[in-house]
């Protein structure tokens, strides 16, 4: 019996006085700021048509992507690089103060560092609604608050600067398209201009179809002389004024006729057909580079809308809080699980002991 109660008080009794004294006198007070946040970007919202269109309005979508993102950079050793840049956490943690258990060695390795950084600083994501839940623990209120705002400041620079990177690279893309169709427009307008310095001829479809209508309203009124003449020729002598002028009439409308046909044919042996066949392509070139002008225009402004419609942002609607009094350590909670364990480790070896002797002595 008094070896059941020595062992007893050994291997239950010293862990928990020691639990006693560790967690009752020497553990530090470790304070917990709580804070949570999301990650949402707005898109369009949906509808059939009729009223439920006009009715409709941008909603807001959540980002699990992201939220996963921002979850591993949290618990990453950029993030503890950042955060050391700027609170120097790692003073705060190695200080005297703090009882020698929980302190952070003054000479530990940057993924020892890393590892008491993540038992610092837990980030749980609720799976269902995606909101993520942030705690930070620190040995004084404003250190654990500080720290916390400064997570989710750097959570928030990562995620603006996520979206910037795919709205810039989308944006760009667009504005190169939208770059090379305004090459495209200047190099077919030079062309045309090139064209019209080289055969002094602005437009060589409209110039020709002015001078075939100048051809036509000459051609009619010839045939109205000619008639005429014929007609005064019938009852008048070719001596009479009246015949005389509309002969000189009619001779005068020939020699235009014959003019304004050598011009719609051109002069030198240039023909206009020729120059309309020249420049018709030219033309084409240009409108079909208009239009993709207007195209590359209008994919800027849809790749701008929709960089803005899928642009994420981190809402903090819980901020970080100062905590008001130490939440940890649970002392009487920790020295019962010692209590508990030690008891069940005795327990367990007991029974081990008691059948290895049975079993020795059979």
């Amino acid at each position: 019996m008094n070896s059941i109660l020595r062992s007893l008080a050994i291997v239950v009794g010293i862990p928990t006085i020691l639990a006693t004294l560790y967690f009752g006198l020497l553990a530090s007070d470790v304070f917990v700021s709580e804070s949570r946040f999301a990650i949402r970007s707005a898109k369009g919202g949906s509808a059939a048509g009729g009223l439920a269109a006009i009715l409709s309005s941008p909603i807001v979508s959540s980002g699990g992507q992201e939220s996963l993102v921002v979850s591993d950079y949290v618990h990453s050793q950029d993030m503890l690089q950042r955060v050391q840049e700027k609170l120097n956490i790692a003073s705060h943690y190695s200080s005297d103060d703090v009882d020698w258990l929980s302190r952070l060695s003054g000479s530990a390795t940057d993924e020892a560092t890393l590892d008491y950084f993540i038992n610092k600083v837990e980030l749980v994501r609720d799976s269902a609604s995606d909101v993520l839940t942030l705690r930070t623990r620190a040995y004084s209120p404003e250190m654990a608050q500080q720290l916390g705002q400064l997570v989710i400041d750097l959570s928030e620079e990562l995620v603006n600067t996520m979206s910037s990177r795919i709205e810039d690279d989308a944006l760009d893309t667009a504005r190169d398209e939208l770059e090379r169709a305004v090459e495209k427009v200047r190099f077919a307008s030079a062309e045309i201009t090139e064209f019209r310095n080289t055969n002094a001829s602005i437009n060589p479809d409209a110039e020709s179809s002015a001078l075939l209508g100048i051809v036509t309203g000459i051609e009619s009124k010839l045939v109205e002389a000619r008639a005429e003449l014929s007609e005064k020729q019938a009852f008048m002598r070719d001596s009479s004024p009246e015949v005389i002028t509309l002969k000189n009439r009619v001779n005068a409308l020939s020699r235009q006729l014959r003019l304004e046909k050598g011009r719609a044919v051109g002069a030198g042996g240039q023909e206009m057909s020729g120059l309309i066949q020249g420049y018709q392509p030219l033309v084409l070139e240009q409108e079909i580079a208009q239009q993709q002008y207007a195209s590359a225009l209008t994919s800027l402004e849809v790749a701008r809308v929709e960089a803005q419609r899928k642009k994420q942002y981190l809402i903090t609607f819980i901020q970080p809080n100062l905590p008001d009094e130490a939440l940890e350590p649970r002392r009487l909670s920790q020295i019962l699980t010692v209590l508990v364990f030690s008891f069940l480790f005795y327990a367990v070896g007991a029974l081990m002991w008691s059948a290895l002797k049975d079993h020795i002595g059979r």
